[in-house]
């Protein structure tokens, strides 16, 4: 009896042993467990003891930055249900592979298994090699405060490298004396930089430039020793003086717009409000010098169009928008020229063409909206500037006391409306083109100069015109003169606004763009504030505010323009949820997107849809893109 109990405790023993083995292992694996590839593999093959269930996460390949390579989803052989597989992608590079296996044995257990094979190509190009490259780890660590200076820098890379420039920068943008850059003789990859003495409380920034064959990137990363300070530059919004925006084409800008405004602002005049009633002669004197100055401003305008862009082929040229609006308008004058009893509306189209070739024509700036208001206020000015033109041209030189008496009152209701218009309409152009600012960013840039210029010029019209009605309603012959004095006045200053007018057609209203967008953003339950200053070129700080960081181990930003990833920090952590990133972060003016992504203690990752950086300044029209990192 006793040896009958021992028997069944011993089996009772081994009976979840035999179980545990016996859930359909793997046998054999192809890449096998730590196997060195020197070619890519078409595919991961598992083979099993017994056949196995499988779903679509079953197999897993990832590389070294966690992307995955598989092809699809595991399959089983039709052949043989104890094998499986996974297709992979054909490009794979050099570099550690990891396999997550998850599979189900038919009893309903599951066996879980990862293991890595490396893939070491024979023979890489050093394009492929630059391609792969990375910065693996430094130190001091990126986005870290240690409490004591460190006696040397170092860096490790992923691929044997040559070193263009390896050095340390403190917080006013100065390097920081050290010994020359040295390579570990035992690892190729790895970079030290031995420093001369002790360094100083504040924030330094390690910059790199490591080369590949033709290929140079550039990587930098930020530590500071005791406490984070931020780094300055003397980095200043780099524009042109505004005269030197002006050339030919502005000016030939500036000509078509007065031409086209007088004609068709000084024929509404003469039909509606003076009724015909005046100097007919000397109008028509003018009026019809005013058509040959349109129609030659605009082929000129045509000409220096065709000079900037020699090499294109006449057909495609005259397919730009701006040359067959042009000659649009051109057409629209000569046939109102032969043609009187259409003219007003015939020169009111050819008028609005200005709408459909300024900046309102861009969507960015507004669409339909913008080509509405751009239309409207190019209504408006033209009633005012073309209403002082022929009022100037056409008072008589009998009883001018009595026809200004009845003309000009009349035409100072229409001016009176034309200033409301022209100024509304401009209030929500300049609010369409630039809808974030600041008021330097207004200042510094170009087109926020020209357009204080006109907005300046444009109260003193507004003066005037207060003036000039007081006058009308006392108007003697003695104040006549005054009267028509001011009127020619008022003509020159509405060719100086003209002539800014010119110059803001070829401004991009870009350059006084500043601002974040959207300024805060919540996933999980944590909203992340962002703000960043200054908003210029040059050394910046950006920070996150997190309203929960209980969990939070680090935060990295990553900023990008539409040429690429500017690199990954990790941001400084400075207590109570703020997280700040500092440096030469914003090169240039222009749109960088940021993304902020947030790492939790126990693994799990917050990844914020990108912010939008808007820094003003100039931009370029032209860019040469190196083969460089």
């Amino acid at each position: 009896m006793l040896k009958r109990l021992i028997f069944l405790f011993v089996i009772f023993i081994l009976i979840p042993i035999s179980v545990a083995h016996a859930h359909s292992p793997i046998e054999k694996r192809n890449p096998n467990v730590n196997a060195v590839l020197e070619s890519v593999p078409l595919k991961v093959d598992l083979y099993f003891k017994d056949p196995v269930q499988i779903h679509r996460s079953s197999v897993i390949v990832r590389d070294e930055k966690k992307t995955e390579v598989q092809i699809g989803k595991p399959q089983i052989d039709p052949n043989d249900n104890r094998h499986i597989y996974i297709d992979l992608q054909k490009d794979l590079s050099s570099g550690t592979y990891y396999v997550d296996i998850d599979v189900v044995a038919m009893d309903g257990h599951s066996l879980n298994e990862k293991y890595s094979f490396e893939i070491k190509m024979a023979l890489s190009t050093p394009d492929e090699m630059f391609e792969r490259l990375e910065l693996v780890r430094t130190f001091p660590s990126d986005g870290t405060i240690v409490d004591v200076s460190p006696n040397k820098i170092e860096l490790w890379f992923n691929e044997p490298i040559e070193m263009r420039f390896f050095g340390l920068l403190n917080d006013k943008q100065q390097i920081v004396p050290t010994n020359k850059p040295v390579v570990d003789p035992a690892d190729p990859k790895h970079f030290i930089l031995e420093l001369e003495s002790e360094l100083p409380a504040g924030t330094y920034s390690i910059q790199s430039y490591p080369s590949i064959g033709e290929n140079t990137g550039i990587h930098i990363v930020y530590f500071a020793v005791k406490e984070f300070t931020s780094i300055t530059s003397d980095g200043q919004l780099s524009l042109q003086n505004e005269w030197g925006q002006s050339g030919i084409l502005q000016v030939i800008h500036w000509l078509s717009y007065f031409g086209l405004l007088s004609l068709f602002g000084g024929t509404l005049f003469q039909l509606i409000i003076a009724k015909n009633n005046g100097n007919l002669l000397r109008w028509r004197i003018i009026s019809n010098a005013l058509f040959g100055f349109c129609i030659a401003s605009l082929l000129l305008e045509m000409f220096i169009y065709k000079m900037q862009h020699p090499n294109v082929i006449l057909n495609d040229f005259l397919r730009f928008n701006t040359v067959w609006i042009s000659l649009l308008q051109i057409s629209l004058v000569a046939v109102s020229l032969a043609i009187k009893k259409f003219r007003l509306i015939l020169l009111l189209l050819s008028l609005l063409g200005f709408a459909f070739t300024g900046h309102s024509a861009d969507p960015s700036y507004g669409g339909f909206l913008a080509i509405g208001l751009d239309s409207i206020h190019l209504l408006t000015t033209s009633i005012w500037i073309g209403g002082l033109v022929a009022l100037f041209a056409m008072l008589p030189k009998e009883s001018p006391l009595t026809w200004l008496k009845e003309t000009g009152k009349t035409f100072s209701r229409w001016a009176l409306l034309s200033f409301v218009g022209t100024g509304v309409t401009g209030i929500f152009m300049s609010l369409s083109y630039v809808p974030s600012f600041s008021a330097v960013s207004i200042i510094e840039s170009n087109w926020g100069q020209m357009m204080l210029i006109k907005v300046l010029l444009y109260l003193i019209i507004i003066l005037f015109g207060i003036w000039q009605r007081r006058l009308l309603v006392k108007l003697t012959e003695k104040l006549i003169f005054v009267f028509y004095k001011n009127i020619k006045i008022e003509v020159g200053i509405a060719i100086v606004i003209l002539f800014f007018t010119g110059i803001l057609v070829d401004l991009s209203p870009e350059e006084a763009l500043q601002g974040i967008s959207p300024r805060t953003q919540t996933i999980s339950g944590v909203t992340a504030k962002v703000d960043a200053y200054p908003l210029k070129p040059g050394g910046n700080d950006i920070t996150i505010q997190l309203s929960d960081d209980t969990d939070v181990q680090s935060v990295k930003v990553n900023l990008q323009t539409s040429l690429g990833s500017l690199g990954t920090n990790q941001a400084f952590y400075l207590g109570d949820g703020l997280y700040k990133v500092t440096g030469n972060l914003l090169h240039t003016a222009g749109i960088y997107n940021m993304e902020v992504e947030v790492i939790k203690k126990s693994g799990e990752t917050i990844q914020y849809p990108p912010f939008t950086l808007q820094v003003p300044g100039p931009m370029p029209n032209e860019i040469v893109i190196e083969k460089e990192g």
